[in-house]
């Protein structure tokens, strides 16, 4: 188990009889949201706007090709964090400690090579006219699942019926 080192909170101390007050500490956020997941920049579609526009398109590809961008550069940043970091610990807890961090980190960017292939995949289909549209049924898939997963290839019917099917055949 990993636990992290905090400082302590600096404390401002004044004359006899003042109250001693810590400094508060600031958490950075990053551009994800609370939950963790990824957030997309959501699509103003306009009146009467065809299904999958040119200008939706333009809209999801952009957000592809950015998550692609992203995950490449942390995916090189791992493999040369890993190539720098070869620090060997005397201490066996250290040394499994260190391994076990790097089994979760490869394990992570593993995740994310196989995002980046369905993402090329997803580009493939926006070039071929089949983007936003069900690969079980043919129907919609629709703006709003798509913002949700923009590689999303079922339509949320279709999903739910593939989920349920897996169930099944777990038990």
């Amino acid at each position: 188990a990993k636990s992290k080192v905090t400082a302590k909170p600096q404390v401002k101390k004044t004359t006899a009889k003042s109250k001693v007050t810590a400094k508060p500490q600031v958490k950075k956020t990053t551009a994800k949201s609370v939950s963790g997941l990824k957030q997309f920049k959501s699509y103003k579609s306009k009146a009467n706007e065809k299904y999958m526009s040119k200008s939706q398109i333009t809209h999801f590809k952009k957000i592809l090709n950015d998550w692609k961008v992203e995950l490449s550069t942390e995916l090189s940043r791992t493999v040369s964090h890993m190539q720098t970091d070869v620090t060997t610990y005397a201490d066996p807890n250290d040394r499994a400690s260190q391994e076990s961090e790097m089994a979760l980190e490869l394990r992570n960017r593993d995740r994310e090579r196989k995002l980046i292939k369905k993402i090329n995949e997803t580009l493939k289909n926006i070039d071929e006219d089949e983007y936003g549209y069900c690969m079980g049924c043919g129907e919609e898939i629709g703006l709003n699942r798509l913002q949700a997963r923009p590689t999303a290839t079922l339509c949320i019917d279709c999903k739910t019926l593939q989920e349920i099917k897996e169930k099944q055949m777990a038990k």
